[in-house]
């Protein structure tokens, strides 16, 4: 009983405004940033994507990336999902050309080619990439202006972090507005964004956006335009007061009320979630019950089948490996693409030029938080399988997911195994923060393995001098 999510911006003018002055800025010389904060579902996304369409209206180049839910252990994610996304799009042939001169920048692509090359890069310093990132989009920016947006920043890798901040203070008279976008409620006080908002908060360059909760005639007027047929005042009026301002709550209890067999939670859908961080292992705080419940009961008016498939797609990530979730699932082909079909049509999941998505993170949250324990290692287990294989782990990335899923499956040696190969991978992108993360976990393991040093091809010594030259690399002297 949805339209298209994508409909009208309602409710953001005053913010579009700021980021449309942000864009003439750079256009004019003057490199922009700003950082979009807000609660899960409360438009983010949608911001960017408006900011985003009127800037490519206005000429600009549009490069866009956003992090994954694996959290820290993948570096420079973003990064290498905005220039994969902009070497297929209309910018394809400049970037190729930009991308060709700074083989270290190639190399985070997952589709590029083996090069014969790779091993002589394993000293290159983290400023040399920084710097050919800044050589990039300086070089983009001559011929038209840059807009370089970067999601999720509350699951961004150190790396990530790092490069913000250096182009926050490197960027002088080039054509480049950066964006970056992060939930306010993922923010608890030990979060690792924390000090960086702060510190980049500090400089004139960078403006702050903090998006509230949406007015009662704003969200009205959103659901009533998302809606294919004439919405009842009072129940539109619930919708609205139950909300409490987050137009994803808001569709989501829409689209509930049009299925009335489906249960309602009659608790408040937000709760405070408290300061304490993420348990470990888990993709964030626990959804409220209330909205958990909500997402899951659209989830079961599906067929058991097309269940399936979403269950193992929240398993394997945000971003679905089509042939990964058919084998994970356990489904036949025609199966499969009729449950995927399925979900696609009841906006579960959304098509893409490369594969699938889930509309909104929390819907992946909400059906990993429902799995039970058994089911949720044996799909990480499968996973894990389907990962080692080697044409999946030539692509950047691969290993610290690899090294991700065996712990989630309660594979040791396997993620020991991973937790090297992820760090070796680490030093060779240029990324010693991660490379000391997964060097470390690998120590960690070590006691708990038959034959590390087999397994690891170097001894406990030489792992952990490793781990602590990473660690100075990264600034991290204590």
């Amino acid at each position: 009983v949805l339209g298209a999510s994508a409909g009208r911006l309602v409710g953001r003018d005053g913010e579009l405004t700021r980021l449309l002055g942000l864009l003439d800025d750079a256009r004019a010389g003057r490199p922009a940033h700003a950082l979009i904060s807000g609660d899960a579902g409360v438009g983010k996304t949608r911001l960017v994507g408006e900011l985003a369409a009127r800037a490519a209206e206005r000429g600009f180049l549009v490069l866009s990336g956003r992090c994954a839910e694996l959290g820290d252990s993948i570096p420079y994610l973003p990064l290498a999902d905005a220039l994969r996304e902009g070497s297929t799009g209309p910018a394809a042939a400049p970037l190729a050309e930009a991308l060709a001169a700074r083989p270290v920048l190639s190399r985070l692509l997952p589709d590029r080619a083996a090069d014969p090359a790779d091993g002589e890069i394993s000293g290159l310093a983290q400023q040399q990439l920084f710097g050919a990132v800044l050589g990039l989009l300086a070089e983009l920016a001559d011929s038209r202006p840059v807009l370089l947006i970067l999601e999720d920043l509350h699951w961004a890798d150190r790396s990530t972090r790092d490069l913000i901040t250096f182009l926050s203070r490197v960027l002088h008279r080039e054509r480049v507005a950066v964006v970056g976008t992060f939930r306010t409620d993922d923010l608890h006080r030990r979060h690792p964004l924390r000090p960086v908002v702060a510190e980049l908060l500090r400089l004139p360059s960078v403006a702050a956006i903090e998006l509230g909760p949406l007015g009662y005639e704003d969200m009205s007027d959103h659901l009533t335009a998302l809606a294919e047929a004439p919405l009842d005042p009072a129940a539109l009026h619930r919708v609205v007061a139950r909300a409490e301002g987050n137009p994803y709550y808001a569709e989501e209890l829409l689209s509930a009320s049009a299925h009335p067999a489906a249960p309602l939670a009659t608790e408040p859908l937000l709760a405070d979630l408290g300061p304490a961080g993420p348990p470990p292992g888990t993709l964030g705080p626990p959804l409220p019950s209330g909205l958990a419940g909500l997402l899951l009961a659209r989830v079961e008016r599906l067929s058991a089948a097309a269940q399936q498939v979403l269950r193992a797609a929240a398993v394997a990530g945000r971003h679905i490996d089509d042939d990964m979730v058919r084998e994970a699932s356990g489904l036949d082909e025609a199966s499969y693409e009729a449950a995927v079909r399925e979900a696609v049509a009841d906006q579960l999941l959304l098509a893409g030029p490369d594969g699938y998505t889930f509309r909104h993170a929390l819907i992946r949250e909400a059906l990993y938080g429902d799995l039970l324990p058994s089911e949720r290692t044996r799909l990480h287990a499968r996973i894990a399988e389907l990962l080692a294989d080697p044409a999946r782990q030539a692509v950047p990335g691969a290993a610290a997911e690899l090294a991700y899923h065996c712990l989630a499956s309660h594979d040791i040696a396997g993620a020991f195994a991973a937790s090297v190969r992820a760090g070796q991978e680490a030093e060779r992108l240029a990324a010693p923060a991660e490379a000391h993360q997964h060097y470390d976990g690998a120590l960690s393991l070590w006691d708990r393995v038959s034959e590390p040093e087999r397994l690891a091809g170097q001894g406990r010594g030489e792992l952990a001098l490793r781990s602590a030259n990473c660690a100075a690399s990264s600034g991290d002297v204590p």
